[in-house]
């Protein structure tokens, strides 16, 4: 008797769950059973979005200052899905962005929240955006500061482009001076058949191209032609934009921009976007004949 009025209170209890239970399935939720405090937990089944949505979070915390107009921000926040779609669709793997710990770092404790959420909400302002040519699925360049202008490549997107507002940023001009003998030896280090003497640099380093944009594209270092982000990379100079010259019996290297300067200058969008320009508006100006696609 005692057994049967057991298992019909059970069979209660399991008729009275059960619409909970339905209810929760149907959410698309995963049940989860707290073996501890016997409470039912949930999980997400669409961990991807969540995923995703945070590492591009991560990037976008990378590549922008977080203090940015938001016009520059969604700029950029569509930039950086178009090439983790873009790396997705060629079966790579998509770039990292700042861990966790390093955007608490970067945002501080105080500010983390406000900060991470600015961020999440320009992505969402462009959800499922990105950027295509012809119909075509594209990688999107960028970097910090041009040297007035953008370059251009073969790509029919990626056309070299005036930016001056970028004369204004504090990382547009950088001088540095080395003695010879250390400008020699990076350079013997860098590119080994370059035979550069301390004596003759003046005439054995010499550029060879240089673009219409300003930056240098061959540069004669001895008996080595090289590229000019090949010595800017020897160097850790700040762009391939550089002047060299004797000055008082040192090297002068003169610097402008920041970065590789294809696609889209970070800060000139931010300050196009302190002047009333849309996302929309600072991404059609940099990347020439693209369209804003919404992708399902």
């Amino acid at each position: 008797m005692k057994e049967k009025i057991k298992m019909i209170l059970c069979l209660c209890l399991i008729i009275a769950g059960l619409p909970i239970l339905m209810t929760l399935v149907f959410q698309g939720d995963e049940i989860l059973l707290d073996t501890d405090s016997n409470e039912i937990q949930h999980k997400s089944s669409h961990p991807d979005e969540e995923e995703k949505m945070a590492a591009l979070v991560s990037i976008l915390a990378r590549d922008i200052p977080v203090t940015y107009e938001e016009e520059a921000i969604r700029a950029q926040a569509v930039i950086v899905r178009t090439n983790y779609e873009y790396a997705m669709s060629q079966g790579k793997a998509p770039e990292t962005g700042l861990s966790i710990a390093e955007q608490t770092k970067l945002f501080g404790n105080e500010n983390y929240n406000r900060y991470y959420q600015k961020l999440e909400n320009c992505l969402i302002d462009t959800e499922g955006e990105v950027l295509t040519y012809q119909g075509q699925e594209v990688e999107a360049p960028y970097f910090a500061v041009s040297a007035e202008k953008t370059r251009g490549t073969e790509l029919p997107y990626l056309k070299s482009v005036e930016s001056i507002w970028d004369i204004t940023s504090e990382d547009f001009l950088k001088v540095e001076f080395y003695d010879a003998g250390e400008l020699v030896d990076t350079c013997n280090q860098a590119f080994p058949e370059a035979g550069l003497t301390a004596e003759d640099w003046v005439n054995t380093l010499v550029v060879t191209e240089r673009e219409e944009s300003g930056y240098v594209k061959t540069i004669q270092v001895g008996n080595s032609s090289v590229s000019g982000e090949e010595f800017r990379k020897a160097f850790s100079l700040n762009s391939a934009c550089f002047y060299i010259r004797e000055i008082d019996g040192r090297v002068r290297i003169v610097t402008k921009g920041l970065g590789h300067g294809y696609g889209l200058s970070i800060y000139g969008a931010n300050e196009m976007a302190k002047e009333g320009k849309t996302y929309q508006e600072i991404l059609s100006y940099y990347y020439s004949g693209i369209e804003i696609t919404k992708k399902e």
